[in-house]
């Protein structure tokens, strides 16, 4: 059933929700040790420097659905001096930014302040962000629904570090996600895991996540994402996964590719690139799987990444692009010399 909170604050980009009765306001008596005018005034200033405060305060925006929301229907009742109201309100910002209420799993409850809805939101949700971390740091995480009184670290699909609470994970696949990416996730700049795959998510990919300086998988792939990659992006120097497949991306590779030093995983496969496949991408020297097949690339395979293939074939295993003849796109890439398919 889907949710039926803040109808008259819901984004359009979000279904309409009919609710059966509006949640009450949270009390009148002071929350935090000040009045409830003063909470307000404090956490909106504060998350002004988070999101352009034109769209924080125009009714029905993502942003503004998530500070009403945090104000005056958020039990947890987090206070202004806890640094940590940025990032539960940035996950709201996502839930919303992203079809939040029409997702498969993991729906806010139907009423805040009610235990059996919150249970029955929770019972809902089974997404568990679990994903195999290659450093072993401890996390906690769990599966509740989200917008639910328990803190976000506990939501569905995401998972903290264990001893700051900082947000590390973030980890939904084929969950009906839509919408856009909000640019305020590059507010969390301890995060580690971006996977947001398998989905209807649109628009482009924020310049932002390029403040995401820890970021070690950034994966999207299966979405209906446009636009170029940010040259931001190719700043994250400890990404060791880069798939964003399957979308419709355009805009040439950057030579600022081989920046991306410790790059294993890079499948840019099924979009619209064009241009030259750059001669830096040579410079990964540890990268294992290249997919390039299925865009608007041409000219040759750059000599520097078939060299990878001759020197390192433990580690290249992988290697397409548009090689065969017949394509329109063609990129010269001879198999098994160099490219280890030409798929269509």
């Amino acid at each position: 059933v889907m949710p039926s909170l803040l109808p008259s604050l819901l984004p359009s980009l979000l279904p309409s929700i009919k609710p059966s009765s509006m949640p009450s306001l949270s009390p009148t008596f002071e929350i935090c040790g000040m009045s409830r005018d003063d909470r307000r005034f404090a956490i909106t200033d504060t998350l002004k420097t988070v999101s352009d405060p034109i769209k924080l305060l125009t009714n029905g925006t993502a942003q503004n659905t998530a500070l009403e929301w945090l104000l005056e229907f958020d039990t947890y009742n987090i206070c202004p001096d806890n640094p940590k109201f940025v990032q539960r309100y940035i996950m709201a910002v996502f839930y919303f930014s992203t079809g939040g209420g029409s997702w498969n799993e993991c729906n806010a409850p139907s009423n805040f302040s009610d235990p059996i809805d919150i249970d029955q939101a929770n019972a809902s949700c089974s997404i568990f962000a679990d994903g195999f971390d290659v450093f072993g740091r401890p996390t906690v995480l769990g599966s509740d629904a989200w917008l639910s009184p328990s803190n976000e670290c506990f939501w569905g699909g995401l998972a903290c570090i264990n001893d700051t609470l900082c947000m590390d994970r973030i980890e939904f696949e084929n969950n009906t996600l839509s919408g856009t990416l909000p640019v305020e996730l590059g507010n969390l700049t301890g995060l580690r895991y971006l996977l947001v795959e398998e989905g209807f998510t649109n628009g482009a990919i924020p310049s932002e996540y390029g403040l995401l300086s820890d970021l070690i998988i950034l994966d999207l792939n299966f979405n209906n994402l446009t636009g170029s990659i940010p040259e931001s992006i190719y700043g994250l120097t400890k990404l060791f996964q880069l798939d964003l497949n399957d979308n419709s991306l355009n805009g040439t590779i950057s030579q600022s590719i081989d920046n991306l030093i410790f790059l294993q995983l890079l499948q840019l496969q099924a979009n619209q690139f064009t241009g030259t496949i750059p001669e830096s991408m040579g410079q990964l020297d540890i990268l294992g799987v290249l997919e390039l097949f299925s865009n608007q690339l041409e000219g040759s395979m750059p000599p520097s990444v078939c060299q990878q293939r001759g020197i390192n074939r433990f580690n290249l295993t992988t290697l397409t692009a548009d090689c065969n003849p017949n394509d329109v796109h063609f990129v010269n890439c001879s198999v098994p010399d160099c490219c280890t398919a030409c798929p269509f």
